[in-house]
């Protein structure tokens, strides 16, 4: 197979990434000059929003026209790069999988972006070709020997729907997800504190507790609208299958994501029971994949929304290998429970006297009342058991975690005992299956996890 080149759609794909690599620096400078409504300084940066838009186009022909790939009986090699010459070869008997992706301009142009994923693969593929047209990406699989999803048995699939869309989304609770927006608005607003109407802005500050409450009000709510946003927009369409030895998920909404997993490279399976789920009994499923620990989380979802109790019944549609039951598990002692209590309570203890003396007030005092009430319900979410070579795990941090996993996946298990624990009996124990999933049960039986750590040990 001679060297080929990428779809001519690549040219505006790559411009569109150069572009998207300067966008935010171009609307700081161009939302800056807005603010201080001068007619020249609004010129000026429309110039030079244009002169980066064709400085985008430029970069993304030379990044086309100085890329190219080819397929021998060897290896998949692919170069790309003008200054930075850069040579990949991926031998074909390491190819697991042949991921395919259509962004916005992917689907507007007809082409898909192929990701050529190995089992020591990280984020992304080891080689990424971002436009290939339709008979492109059939004559790469038939060159490299993976073959195209077949039809899934309607028995062996997972499907969300739109409603189960709208659940997920709702109760998702990602509201890590505003804080690049306030970092964001904190830089303008800093800006406009030093132009000359600063002073009416200090002016415009919440005066109150109340107005201060309303204001995290807003920002809590943007952080939800924009948590539910991004959870539509990832698992929209989302559809689980098994194929063979492979898991094929498809996602996405903007981006429509199709990923294949080789089950052979399934460590463990999690069931997070998040903050917002848990009162109603729902659950996501994630998997422990060797290679994807640098992906992203709905990268690594096998599904979004399940009924906790149906957890067992979906692994033994889906992934057999690894089915287990979520209940019963074994308790921590009883004696373990003031174990649990004490750290949280320590910590909201100091940091209610901190805050006790900078407001004079003792009512920050009752802050240790919800860290006991926090090491309670851990205490009470711990829970773990090892039978007939299989591992389960419950801790609780914000979400309820269980680990479901054969032993013999394990990476590493360690025991652990600190001289309070040694007079108590007692010990902890943790079982690592990847870079995501820590599996950790504290202040067991000292000697069940003696026994438990002989058994990891000896198993294969």
């Amino acid at each position: 197979m001679p060297d080929r080149r990428l779809h001519r759609a690549g040219i505006a794909i790559y411009g569109m990434q150069a572009l998207g690599n300067a966008a935010f620096p171009l609307l700081v400078i161009l939302g800056l000059t807005l603010l201080g409504s001068r007619g020249e300084d609004v010129t000026r940066s429309v110039v030079y929003g244009a002169v980066g838009v064709v400085i985008a186009i430029v970069a993304g022909y030379v990044r086309w026209s100085t890329t190219t790939y080819r397929v021998d009986e060897r290896a998949i090699h692919h170069r790309t790069g003008l200054v930075r010459v850069r040579d990949t070869d991926v031998p074909l008997a390491r190819v697991e999988a042949l991921d395919v992706q259509q962004g916005p301009l992917q689907r507007l142009f007809g082409v898909q972006a192929v990701h050529v994923q190995t089992g020591g693969g990280g984020k992304g593929g080891e080689i990424v070709l971002l436009a290939l047209g339709a008979a492109d990406v059939r004559a790469l699989r038939e060159r490299v020997g993976v073959a195209p999803p077949a039809p899934a048995d309607p028995g062996a699939r997972l499907r969300l729907g739109m409603g189960g869309l709208l659940v997920a989304a709702l109760t998702a609770g990602q509201l890590g997800i505003v804080l690049p927006v306030l970092a964001a608005a904190f830089q303008v607003f800093q800006q406009v504190l030093e132009d000359e109407g600063g002073r009416r802005a200090v002016r415009a500050l919440p005066d109150s507790a109340g107005d201060w409450a309303a204001v995290a009000a807003v920002v809590l709510g943007a952080g939800w609208a924009l948590s539910v946003l991004g959870s539509i927009v990832a698992f929209a369409g989302f559809t689980a299958m098994r194929d063979g030895d492979r898991l094929r998920i498809r996602r996405g909404l903007l981006a429509r994501r199709e990923a294949t997993i080789p089950v052979g490279r399934v460590r463990a399976v999690r069931v997070v029971e998040g903050v917002f789920r848990r009162p109603f009994g729902l659950a996501a499923l994630h998997v422990e994949v060797a290679g994807y620990a640098d992906e992203a989380s709905a990268a690594r979802t096998l599904f979004p929304l399940v009924r906790a109790r149906a957890v067992r019944a979906a692994l033994d549609a889906m992934l057999p290998e690894l089915a287990d039951d979520v209940e019963p598990l074994e308790r921590p002692p009883a004696r373990a429970w003031r174990r649990y209590l004490l750290v949280p309570s320590l910590a909201t203890l100091a940091a209610g006297a901190i805050a006790a003396v900078v407001v004079e007030s003792g009512w920050p005092l009752l802050a240790v009342a919800a860290g006991a009430a926090y090491g309670q319900a851990r205490w009470r979410a711990a829970g773990w058991r090892l039978r007939e070579g299989r591992l389960a795990i419950r801790s609780l941090r914000l979400a309820r975690v269980t680990v479901l996993a054969p032993a013999h996946n394990r990476e590493s298990h360690e025991l652990a005992q600190s001289l309070l624990q040694r007079r108590a009996r007692l010990a902890d124990l943790r079982v690592d299956f990847g870079k995501q999933t820590a599996a950790r049960i504290r202040h067991v039986e000292e000697a069940a996890a003696a026994d438990a750590w002989e058994a990891l040990g000896a198993s294969r």
